[in-house]
């Protein structure tokens, strides 16, 4: 009895410790996998139109189109601006290295256009006058645009508004 108690124990602290490690390396693994595909940091990427094929976005819809910023916020703050489509859904997302979604933003809650200051915490940048400081729980992330494709007709002119998104890297304010 002694003996199937110990292999029971043993078998438990085996599982917990595989739980603990899946649940606390996992997403990170993944999203650092994604990122890499993604291209460069701090850029912005505009994926191609959604195929059977896409998986750069995880789980795509052909009706979105999807621009992407992966960012690495350890030189400095990343400033993100775009055009608002009207007339259409239109969303930012912003997530953060271990895939946890931390800021978002859509159509009904901006209109014209959004200006962004990604940063981490206690990082000295020049805000613009406009720019809203966003603060990032880590480092490393990514920023999802999405857009919807409501009308075949309009694709051009909406391609055309969601390619002036940008994202900068802002360089910290020189201390002295």
């Amino acid at each position: 009895m002694r003996r199937a108690l110990l292999w029971i124990a043993a078998a438990l602290a085996v599982a917990a410790v595989v739980h603990y490690f899946t649940l606390t390396a996992t997403p990170g693994f993944i999203m650092n996998k994604v990122m890499m595909k993604m291209g460069p940091v701090n850029e912005i990427h505009h994926m191609d139109r959604v195929t059977a094929a896409s998986r750069g976005v995880v789980r795509p819809s052909p009706d979105l189109l999807y621009s992407v910023c992966p960012f690495d916020l350890s030189k400095g703050a990343l400033h993100v601006t775009a055009k608002v489509p009207v007339g259409t859904y239109w969303s930012v997302s912003i997530f953060d290295a271990d895939t946890n979604n931390f800021f978002v933003k859509n159509d009904r809650q901006v209109k014209g256009s959004i200006d962004l200051m990604v940063m981490l915490p206690m990082t000295d940048v020049k805000m613009p006058a406009n720019s809203r400081q966003v603060l990032s729980p880590s480092a490393k992330g990514l920023v999802l645009f999405r857009t919807l494709i409501a009308d075949e007709n309009g694709f051009a002119a909406l391609d055309a508004v969601r390619r002036t998104a940008r994202c900068d890297l802002v360089r910290p304010v020189a201390t002295r």
